[in-house]
């Protein structure tokens, strides 16, 4: 009988998780998929905070949340998916075996480009989630990019992390669509602890 409590938890908690994960996708469809990484990053996090899985926040800020959004989202969220797109495309040429170094080429050049972006872009949101009052605009973006070069071991982790979800949806896509989302987020803001300077 004592295990019935930890097991109640542990099915709210992938309740919790798969509904995140639906807040996540229906954030990206709402905002045209090639435009909406950030505005569904955003939608997760927002919906652990309220069911207190990540440190809830205090009214004001989110008050703040509802009404803006990360700045030049949609831009940024624009160049992510070109460079997934890109990936893809390079290692589909690479699969189908056309022009073999030149697509070689294109996989390592488009996997780093993209392994960049992608963890600069999760810093920049983190960030923003944290405290988007204290940094606003391109501030916001250079001050990440600052992150990023003095804490390397959380960009690793940021990327170690965006690997191993990529690992998920290769091994079993359905785990990816309904619990990756929210755990991949709920890892992150837990894992970097970001706190932003006063």
């Amino acid at each position: 009988m004592k295990k019935a409590p930890r097991l109640t938890r542990s099915v709210e908690m992938i309740h919790l998780f798969v509904v995140g994960s639906v807040h996540y996708w229906g954030a990206l469809i709402r905002s045209g998929l090639i435009y909406g990484f950030a505005d569904a990053a955003r939608s997760a996090l927002s919906f652990l905070q309220e069911r207190v899985v990540l440190a809830p926040i205090d009214a004001p800020a989110e008050q703040d949340r509802t009404r803006k959004s990360i700045p030049f989202g949609k831009g940024l969220s624009f160049v992510w998916t070109v460079l997934l797109n890109l990936c893809l495309a390079s290692l589909l040429c690479l699969y189908m075996g056309l022009l073999h170094t030149i697509s070689s080429f294109l996989v390592v050049t488009s996997l780093t480009l993209f392994s960049l972006y992608h963890t600069f872009l999760v810093l920049a949101i983190s960030l923003y989630e944290d405290k988007q009052d204290t940094y606003n605009g391109k501030w916001l973006y250079a001050y990440t990019l600052d992150y990023m070069i003095r804490n390397p071991f959380k960009s690793l982790f940021v990327l170690m992390l965006t690997w191993s979800a990529m690992g998920v949806a290769y091994f079993n896509l359905v785990l990816f669509f309904f619990l990756v989302p929210s755990l991949y987020w709920m890892m992150i803001q837990k894992g970097l602890q970001v706190k932003v300077k006063e």
